[in-house]
C-alpha cells in the first residue's frame, strides 16, 4: 500500500531555505499547538470550577456532569477531524482549529448559565484539548519515524515544563482579574500564537518536498517509494479487528478518566486532605516536572521496548496515584504522588503521539488516532462526573479512587497478555 501517489515533489521556499531539517520547525509549531491547547485542558478548567459553582448556583456534581457531557459531545467530532487531517493536511486544519478555538474562548466570557456552560465546555474540549493536540502530534509523527518516540518525548518535556509555569500564572491572573476577563485574554493569546504558526510555518509531509522522515536519504529515490512501500499502513477498519487496539484504547481511557478527575477536582481533593489551593497548584507544578522527566523516559522505552510494557508501567503509575490520593497528608507523600502521577502523564503524552503510527503506519494515522482520541476524550468526560458523584454522595473521593486502582491493575495484566497486531496474510509491496 503506497503512502503517496507518484509524482514530482513540490517546492517550498521556506523548506528549501531552512538551515536545519524542516522537521525541527514542525516540532516548534507542534509545541505552539500544544501550548495553545492549554485553555481547553483539565488543568486550566480546574481553576475555574469554583467560580462556575458560585456564579451559577450549581453543585460540584452538576458542573462536573456538564463538563463530562460537553467533553463527550466534543469527542464525537475527533474521528472526523482526523479524516480532515489525512485529506486536507495539518496546515489548513491546524489554522482553522486555532481560529475557532480562540473565538470559543472569547465567547466563553459571556456564559450566563448551565446551558451556555455546556456549549463552552464542548467547544473548549473539542477544539483545544482534542483538535489542537491531534493536529500537532500527527504533524510531528509525519516528519519523524525512527526517532518518533524521542521527538514526542521532547515535545512532552517542553509542554510539561510549560504547564508548571502556566498553572501558577493562571492562578495569579484569576486572582487579579475576573474569570470572564481571563477567558478573553486566553482567547486573544491563542489567536496570536496558533493561527500564524500553523498558517505560515506548518507543512504536511516531508515526501511532498523531496525529503524523508528523520532527514534520511534514499539516493535518487527522493520520494521514498521503497521506504513507504515497506511501511505497513493499516486502515481504521483493519486496525479495529486487532485485539491490541481495544486493549490499548481501554488503557488510554482509564488514565484519561481518572487523571482528568484528579486534576479537575484537585483543589477539592487536597482540601479534603487538609491542604490549601496553593499546595494543590504547587503539587501540580511538581507533577509537571516529573511528567517532563518521565516523557524522556517514555520516549526511550517506546523506541526500544514493546508498547505493552509501556502501557503496563502507566497502569502501575495510575494505581499508585489513586492509592496516594486517599492518604497524602505528609510532604513526602505529596512528592511520591507527584512522581507517580507525573510518570503516568509523561507516558501518556508520548504514547499517543508515537505508538499508533508505529503500530499501524502513517497513511491513515489521522483517522485511527481520531478514533482512539475519541475514546480517550470520552474517558475524560466520565472521570470528572464519577469524582463529583463520589464527593456528593460520600463526602470524599475514596470510592472513585478505589475503583480506579482496581481497573488499573486489571488493564496492567491485560496489556502484558495481549499480542502485537499481525496480518493474516503479507501485505503487497505495491497497490
Amino acid at each position: 500500500m503506497r503512502l503517496l501517489t507518484a509524482g514530482a515533489p513540490g517546492r517550498s521556499r521556506l523548506v528549501s531555505a531552512s538551515p536545519v531539517y524542516f522537521g525541527w520547525i514542525i516540532w516548534l509549531v507542534a509545541l505552539v499547538g500544544a501550548i495553545c491547547s492549554s485553555p481547553g485542558q483539565s488543568f486550566s478548567v480546574s481553576l475555574f470550577m469554583d467560580a462556575f459553582i458560585e456564579d451559577f448556583g450549581l453543585d460540584r456534581t452538576t458542573v462536573s456532569g456538564l463538563y463530562g457531557a460537553g467533553t463527550f459531545a466534543a469527542s464525537l467530532s475527533l474521528t472526523w477531524i482526523g479524516r480532515q487531517i489525512d485529506s486536507r493536511g495539518n496546515r489548513r486544519v491546524g489554522a482553522a482549529i486555532g481560529l475557532l478555538f480562540s473565538i470559543v474562548l472569547v465567547l466563553a466570557s459571556l456564559i450566563n448559565g448551565p446551558v451556555m456552560l455546556f456549549f463552552a465546555f464542548a467547544g473548549m474540549r473539542g477544539l483545544g484539548q482534542g483538535g489542537l493536540t491531534l493536529v500537532s502530534s500527527t504533524a510531528l509523527a509525519n516528519w519523524f519515524q525512527h526517532r518518533r518516540g524521542r521527538m514526542m518525548s521532547l515535545l512532552a518535556l517542553a509542554f510539561a515544563l510549560f504547564q508548571g509555569i502556566y498553572i501558577n500564572l493562571l492562578r495569579l491572573l484569576l486572582e487579579a482579574l475576573d474569570w470572564r476577563q481571563v477567558m478573553v485574554v486566553l482567547g486573544v493569546g491563542v489567536a496570536a500564537l496558533a493561527v500564524p504558526s500553523f498558517g505560515l510555518l506548518m507543512r504536511n509531509r516531508p515526501e511532498q518536498y523531496g525529503l524523508l522522515p528523520d532527514n534520511e536519504t534514499a539516493g535518487d529515490d527522493l520520494q521514498g517509494d521503497k521506504r513507504t512501500d515497506a511501511e505497513d499502513n493499516w486502515t481504521l477498519r483493519e486496525a479495529m479487528r486487532t485485539p491490541i487496539l481495544w486493549i490499548f484504547i481501554l488503557a488510554r481511557m482509564l488514565p484519561s478518566a481518572w487523571g482528568t478527575g484528579l486534576i479537575l477536582h484537585q483543589v477539592s481533593i487536597f482540601s479534603v486532605l487538609g491542604h490549601s489551593a496553593q499546595v494543590a497548584t504547587e503539587t501540580f507544578a511538581l507533577i509537571s516536572l516529573f511528567a517532563a522527566a518521565s516523557a524522556l523516559l517514555a520516549g526511550y522505552l517506546i523506541d526500544r521496548f514493546k508498547p505493552s510494557f509501556v502501557v503496563a508501567l502507566q497502569m502501575l503509575a495510575l494505581l499508585c496515584a489513586c492509592a496516594l490520593a486517599m492518604m497524602m497528608r505528609e510532604t513526602w507523600q505529596l512528592v511520591v504522588y507527584g512522581l507517580a502521577f507525573g510518570l503516568g502523564m509523561g507516558i501518556g503524552y508520548v504514547f499517543d503521539g508515537a505508538v499508533w503510527p508505529n503500530l499501524f503506519g502513517r497513511q491513515f494515522q489521522g483517522e485511527i488516532r481520531g478514533f482512539v482520541y475519541t475514546s480517550s476524550v470520552i474517558g475524560s468526560a466520565i472521570g470528572p462526573a464519577l469524582f463529583g458523584l463520589s464527593f456528593d454522595s460520600s463526602g470524599g473521593y475514596a470510592p472513585a479512587l478505589w475503583l480506579g486502582a482496581t481497573l488499573s491493575l486489571a488493564l496492567l495484566l491485560a496489556a502484558l497478555l495481549t499480542p502485537p497486531p499481525r496480518r493474516k496474510s503479507p501485505i503487497p509491496l505495491h497497490s
